[in-house]
């Protein structure tokens, strides 16, 4: 009886896991959908804000943004940006991350940025005095204004940095999610070859610098976003994995206690028969 009893437990157990990764599976879809219709409009300004830079530097090729284009070698006073997940069950979505960034030549003397409570947690072990900024809680609502933040905290910073690296995940393919280290800073910024008359309205000095601050915002946006999406994809598969998993153990459990069960009505039925016939 207390055997019984021990494996309907388990099995009610193994029935509510299996309800929770269910719920996380149908969450995780839902939110990269909505994020996948996101993704063209993300892109589209991202990829006309670099033809304005390229068509504006080609009218002023002699222009160095002091951030974006530091005088300073790359490995002075480098910054690292490490974007994680904010939660877990997503298999070894920040193993990768981590792994990369432990191969950074320039791990020692670097400045860092966490997005994420994991990316946090990872740094801390080991550099902790170095991390200027942590954001936790970073979602669809708003990676716009992390953007936008770390955007400015790194203009606003007193010494420019010698060259900035985003560590994150993009996603391949919806099954597949790549470790990527994306080099912002120096910023490879192109000249336009075709010559296009503008009017300026303002100083071309104070145009280009703020297109290159908005440029130096949008890859960071597009980084946050793309492990967003490569974030909610690596959730749902690993827990569609999980609750087929739970399936298969429901299955196997059920059939484990018909047969315990089985075997003790028996049991029961042969004493009492015994016991008539005696």
């Amino acid at each position: 009886m207390a055997n019984l009893m021990t494996m309907r437990h388990r099995i009610k157990a193994v029935q509510t896991i299996k309800k929770i990764t269910h719920a996380m599976r149908l969450i995780s879809m839902s939110t990269h959908a909505r994020m996948k219709h996101l993704e063209t409009p993300v892109k589209t300004y991202q990829a006309h804000l670099n033809d304005m830079l390229s068509i504006a530097l080609g009218m002023h090729s002699d222009y160095r943004h002091p951030l974006l284009q530091p005088s300073i070698p790359k490995d002075e006073h480098p910054l690292i940006i490490v974007i994680s997940s904010q939660k877990g069950l997503c298999g070894s979505f920040n193993a990768g991350i981590f792994q990369l960034c432990n191969l950074a030549p320039q791990l020692n003397n670097a400045k860092f940025i966490t997005v994420g409570k994991y990316a946090t947690q990872f740094i801390q072990r080991t550099h902790a005095s170095a991390i200027i900024n942590s954001y936790h809680a970073v979602g669809l609502h708003n990676f716009h204004d992390i953007a936008l933040n770390i955007a400015s905290a790194i203009t606003q910073t007193k010494k420019p940095f010698g060259s900035i690296t985003i560590y994150s995940n993009s996603a391949k393919s919806f099954f597949v999610q790549k470790p990527t280290a994306t080099v912002v800073v120096p910023a490879a910024m192109h000249a336009a070859t075709e010559e296009i008359e503008f009017y300026w309205e303002q100083q071309p000095e104070e145009v280009l610098a703020f297109l290159s601050e908005q440029y130096l915002r949008v890859q960071i946006q597009n980084a946050l976003f793309q492990s967003l999406l490569a974030e909610h994809a690596a959730r749902f598969v690993s827990m569609d994995s999980s609750t087929r998993n739970a399936q298969e153990i429901l299955e196997t459990m059920q059939i484990a206690y018909n047969k315990a069960r089985q075997a003790k009505i028996t049991r029961e039925l042969t004493e009492l028969s015994a016991f008539f016939i005696v």
